[in-house]
């Protein structure tokens, strides 16, 4: 084939495959399923075990986007209450039996025909589902499928891109000369679209919402069999053997906004570059005002996160000068900072993005000090006594008036922490660039302890825990072995000094030992000052996957 669409794609579950909820789980599979295991519970209890299992398995693998082998699964989540060694031998057993209790799947009547005439057009097929390709398991569907990746056994679930230009790679191709089917409006259409798929078609399959989801199919089908109408046959030399042409790299990582300038560029050519660049995703910053939006391309380009106040309805830094704050003592700024944050979360679901970041506030006042002891350190007297003396000031000055403020911060994370509850979001509290922001390495041990919840963590900007090291008034080694395992994402950038938003690799930041810390599913983004050029993002791209911190898909 010359050129357009060579290879199409399925999801199984809810696509090719119907699956139709059981009005009461099947006693006779739970029966033999505690046969099994060989428990003193009853189908019940069992039923409660497995369910509040699946529970916490899905809130994780939504979280990380990593999916566990069935053994796994069973063994650490669905029925981690038992041992590891009577679990995972019958794990397998276990799951066939647990899914069929549950819902009753069938091939979808047109299915069959419907591959078979993709085929015959020369189109090469394949499926990327989280459900088991055990149930096309028949001689004929065998034959049509070139490419089967299951979730389950690839170790990542959709969306991540990874799975998509896996699928590619299995036929020798292009990720643009793919199409994916599915039926699912998220996952099903933000993973090919961050992977660069040619065409991403939704089968209309009961999902609620459709229309409010920022990024849209290329089409909606009503069935299978619409797809003939969407990919025509080739013609008599579509067949002649194509090549892979070596496409640009894809990397596991968002640029922020922070790098756009809007004078430069538009918000197009912004999206544009960063995908040319390498970047899956991206981040809207608290720079990106209401009006903006209209201009974004949210179609084709995938929102992965939101930094708060997004949109900047108004800006941070006058919410900052007005302390409308998380952490202010004034019942009424505090009130209008948490209502403000709550439509920052509101915006991130609607964006179906996966992660929201949070700035925990700030000790309002005078401060001089830290303004000061900057002034001193570029002068170069860090090493004097005039810094040291002012360094104890600043310290001491900050435990002063930290407490109220530490309390609101509390009060209000709670009231945020209840109302993100069940949305899917991860939400990471930033540690900051100013000495009198919070929170500090003992604020931050508070806020984690006060909150446990798997999806809210750090937010670990390595330029501004750099900076204070710098300063002398934070330890980055003493944060990182600390939080390491509550890192949700992560600020990727460099510090000349006391310079941050650098190119990693051009300042301080030892990155080589930081890639140990943090988690490879944890969220990446590369936030960088505007003023660098396109050169220098794609060097630091590469340094970051040279040193570890980031991944190539």
């Amino acid at each position: 084939m010359k050129s357009g669409i060579k290879a199409i794609f399925f999801d199984i579950g809810g696509t090719l495959m119907e699956k139709k909820p059981l009005s009461h789980y099947d006693d006779q599979k739970l029966e033999e399923m505690l046969s099994l295991l060989q428990v003193g519970w009853t189908s019940q209890e069992l039923e409660e075990t497995i369910r509040t299992g699946t529970q916490a398995y899905k809130s994780w693998c939504e979280q990380t986007l990593n999916e566990l082998t069935v053994e796994e699964k069973w063994a650490h989540f669905l029925l981690a209450a038992l041992p590891e060694e009577k679990v995972r031998p019958i794990a397998s057993r276990l799951q066939w039996l647990w899914s069929q209790s549950k819902t009753n799947k069938q091939i979808k009547m047109d299915a069959l025909e419907t591959l078979r005439e993709l085929s015959r057009r020369g189109y090469l097929l394949g499926t990327i589902s989280h459900s088991n390709p055990i149930y096309l398991d028949q001689p004929e569907f065998s034959s049509l499928l070139k490419v089967r990746i299951y979730a389950q056994e690839y170790g990542k679930r959709k969306p991540h891109p990874s799975l998509f230009i896996d699928a590619a790679r299995h036929c020798d191709l292009n990720p643009e000369d793919c199409a994916y089917v599915g039926d699912h409006p998220w996952r099903d259409v933000v993973g090919p679209r961050e992977a660069g798929y040619g065409k991403v078609i939704l089968v209309k399959n009961g999902y609620g919402g459709m229309d409010s989801v920022a990024m849209q199919p290329d089409r909606i089908v009503q069935d299978l069999a619409e797809l003939l109408m969407v990919f025509p046959e080739f013609p008599d030399d579509s067949h002649v053997q194509t090549v892979r042409q070596e496409t640009r790299p894809l990397y596991d990582i968002a640029l922020s906004t922070m790098w756009w300038d809007s004078q430069r560029m538009t918000a197009t050519e912004f999206f544009q570059t960063g995908r040319e660049l390498g970047f899956a995703r991206f981040e809207l910053n608290h720079q990106i005002a209401p009006e903006y939006l209209d201009g974004m391309d949210f179609q084709h380009f995938s929102i992965g996160s939101v930094h708060d106040p997004c949109p900047a309805y108004t800006p941070a830094k006058v919410l900052e000068q007005a302390d409308i704050q998380i952490t202010s003592t004034n019942e009424i700024l505090r009130h209008k900072a948490v209502e403000g944050i709550k439509k920052t979360l509101d915006f991130a679901i609607r964006m179906h993005a996966r992660h929201v970041v949070i700035h925990p506030g700030r000790i309002p006042g005078d401060h001089w000090r830290d303004d000061q002891l900057r002034v001193l350190y570029r002068s170069g007297m860090k090493t004097s006594l005039e810094y040291e003396e002012l360094r104890e000031q600043v310290i001491q000055d900050r435990a002063r008036r930290a407490t109220p403020h530490l309390e609101s911060c509390l009060m209000s994370l709670r009231e945020i922490v209840s109302f993100a509850e069940g949305s899917g979001l991860t939400i990471g509290l930033e540690n900051r660039f100013h000495y009198y922001e919070l929170p500090l390495f003992e604020e931050m041990q508070l806020l984690l302890h006060e909150f446990q919840q798997p999806w809210l963590g750090w937010q670990y900007d390595l330029g501004h825990l750099q900076t204070l090291e710098q300063l002398g008034l934070q330890s980055t080694i003493q944060w990182l072995e600390e939080f390491k395992s509550r890192i949700v994402g992560v600020h990727l950038h460099d510090v000349a000094g006391i310079q941050d938003h650098q190119a990693p690799g051009s300042g301080d930041v030892n990155f080589s030992l930081i890639s140990h810390y943090i988690p490879s599913d944890c969220y990446h983004t590369l936030e960088v000052d505007k003023s660098l050029t396109k050169e220098d993002l794609a060097s630091a791209l590469k340094f970051l996957t040279k040193s570890g911190c980031v991944s190539k898909i």
